[in-house]
């Protein structure tokens, strides 16, 4: 890809203008306020949708006064000419020059579809831009102040091994939840095991059979009357369970017309709840949204009573930068740096009222799940009192048909001094005893039974445990291969050509009479966690500024040609901050780079204006 030109549109200090690029070495150079790094975030923001510095909105790399702000660039890609405009509120349009004439490939607001589409014609991502297509100012300083564990995520992320091991970390989480369950249901299992094989079926069968014959013989010997007295008294117990069983069944539905009333309400607030799902995370998000405009509202009052103070006192230079002070520039920055922070501060009221709502119908919906369970408590215990009448309205009915077989209507009384006259104590106490065993009997079954079903459902809940870990496990396994495959097939590639480069640059230049080398090994566990020097490990914050520097350098430049560059590079004022002898370093890298790739250079030293004589000068100026 080379970059042939640059358009802005009401983008930063700029209201419409277009700067020209050549191929080798272009310098941006001008003085401090004068939009040289407006146009390297022109060109960044064009080419990934976000502003080169992390952590800024979009929108703030507009104009103040304007709606939104437009940053274009025409460039070449493999003999055609292509035009790419991008707007700040999100519009992308992508032209091709055809027989002279430019051709709109698209026009699209949808970002995602956009971004694919730019990645899959120009291997375009925001990652591999940001951190080997482009050097920030500072970026240096930064990177090597960074723990290696955060050096070590930032080449994740340039080989797309982040988003693996993000998966692969919920793949962990989850099979550590799934043995969490796996042992909780192997000690369900042992607590339930017990002797499957029923041994009580028999003797039920053979107790009712001896029942019947006992209630026979009962009623032979002492007539039918005592035993349908039996049985009536019985009827009016089951009567009076019955009565009371449908009380409370009535009292369960707490003031509903009927069950069908009830389970509709506990629908309709389920469907309530389900619809504001969602609350917890958009007040999180809003809660967040106030925290940074509190801080981005704080850090606009402290650059403007900063730039106030440097107004109102007598100081000629800026005590920072030693440039001289126009206090008609600084004041136009403090007007706009007012203004952005009045937009912020309605920005967050806005903000504030609406987190005021969200808590509201959050407490609203807390109060309906705390409903929903003292219905779901009162469903629940219809359905027990149901199930209750249900066994007691069977047994009933089976008494009824007995009386019925004997003649005996349903309200007929039988007198009371019957019982008086009857005989036969001893078969009455059996047959008692035999009914109470048979109970006994039947719930012990019933029990079982019980037991028997939970035992199975538990196998089946370990079996699908099972099969889950074995598929995580097997995922966990194939991720891993992924990533070990990723680091083989792009760090040792890397490693060579960092290799060229230190040697291109002779750094650490060692004696060669013994066969003493300089290697970096990337495929460790940290990135650069240390360089090795005729064999001997040496620390790399132990290195010189100088060294840190350069070697920082060569890794971009390696990891850019090892995962495809774009075919240019953008320093951001490289010299920021360096003395004299790294400023000719850093000009002599910049003239080895310029050989290979075009190269785009911002800076204010006359120093680098006179190292980079014969490149292509865009000159700046406040006024412009």
């Amino acid at each position: 890809m080379l970059l042939e030109r640059i358009r802005l549109k009401t983008f930063g200090c700029f209201q419409q203008q277009d700067f020209e690029l050549h191929d080798g070495i272009n310098l941006i150079f001008g003085p401090n306020f004068s939009g040289k790094s407006t146009l390297v975030n022109a060109i960044f923001f064009t080419l990934t949708g976000k502003p080169i510095v992390p952590r800024v909105d979009a929108s703030a790399i507009k104009s103040a006064k304007a709606y939104s702000g437009t940053a274009g660039l025409q460039f070449v890609v493999n003999g055609e000419r292509y035009q790419l405009f991008r707007a700040t509120g999100k519009r992308i349009q992508l032209r091709s020059e055809k027989n002279g004439a430019w051709q709109v490939l698209f026009d699209e607001k949808r970002v995602r579809v956009t971004e694919a589409l730019l990645q899959e014609r120009f291997g375009i991502r925001h990652e591999q831009l940001a951190l080997t297509t482009f050097l920030r100012e500072g970026e240096i300083f930064e990177f090597l102040a960074r723990q290696s564990t955060t050096r070590r995520d930032i080449l994740h992320t340039l080989l797309g091994i982040d988003r693996l091991i993000q998966v692969r970390q919920r793949f962990i989480d989850t099979r550590r939840i799934a043995k969490r369950e796996q042992s909780r249901i192997r000690a369900h299992q042992n607590s339930l095991r017990f002797n499957a094989q029923s041994v009580n079926e028999a003797e039920i069968t053979r107790i009712e059979a001896k029942l019947k014959d006992l209630e026979a013989a009962y009623g032979a010997e002492t007539g039918d009357s005592t035993l349908i007295a039996e049985w009536v008294q019985h009827q009016n117990r089951l009567q009076k369970q019955l009565d009371t069983l449908t009380q409370q069944q009535s009292e369960a539905l707490g003031g509903f017309k009927d069950i069908g009333q009830l389970r509709e309400i506990i629908t309709d607030i389920e469907t309530a709840i389900q619809e504001a799902s969602g609350l917890e995370t958009k007040r999180d998000e809003l809660i967040q949204q106030t925290g940074r405009l509190e801080s981005e509202i704080a850090a606009l009052t402290n650059v403007c009573n900063t730039l106030q103070t440097l107004i109102e006192s007598d100081e000629q230079h800026c005590p920072t930068c030693y440039q001289q002070v126009e206090r008609e520039v600084v004041q136009r920055i403090v007007d706009e740096k007012e203004k952005e922070r009045s937009q912020r501060s309605a920005e967050l009221e806005t903000h504030k009222q609406t987190l005021e709502t969200e808590s509201e119908n959050l407490k609203s919906r807390r109060e309906l799940e705390q409903r929903l369970q003292t219905l779901q408590a009162l469903s629940t215990q219809f359905q027990q009192r149901t199930k209750e009448i249900d066994k007691i309205q069977t047994e009933l009915d089976t008494l009824t048909s007995r009386l019925s077989e004997r003649g005996v209507q349903q309200s007929k009384q039988i007198p009371s001094d019957t019982l008086a006259t009857l005989d036969k104590p001893q078969l009455k106490a059996q047959i008692d005893a035999e009914r109470e065993r048979l109970g006994k009997l039947k719930q012990e079954e019933a029990v079982r039974l019980d037991r028997l079903g939970a035992l199975q459902r538990v196998n089946r809940d370990a079996a699908k445990v099972e099969k889950t870990l074995l598929s995580i496990e097997l995922a966990c396994t194939g991720i891993d291969k992924t990533i070990e495959a990723l680091q083989r097939q792009i760090l040792k590639p890397a490693e060579d050509e960092l290799h060229h480069w230190l040697e291109k640059m002779q750094l650490f230049s060692v004696s060669r009479g013994n066969g003493g080398q300089t290697r970096v090994d990337l495929q460790r566990e940290h990135l650069l966690p240390s360089l090795n020097i005729d064999g001997t490990d040496r620390s790399l914050m132990l290195l010189s500024g100088s060294e840190k520097m350069f070697l920082y350098l060569c890794f971009k430049v390696a990891l850019a040609k090892v995962l495809g560059n774009p075919g240019f590079f953008v320093f951001d004022d490289p010299t920021l901050h360096l003395d004299g002898e790294r400023k000719t370093l850093m000009v002599d890298f910049i003239h080895q780079l310029a050989e290979e790739h075009q190269v785009v250079v911002t800076s204010y030293d006359e120093d680098v204006r006179s190292g980079l004589e014969g490149a292509h000068l865009i000159e700046m100026s406040r006024e412009a």
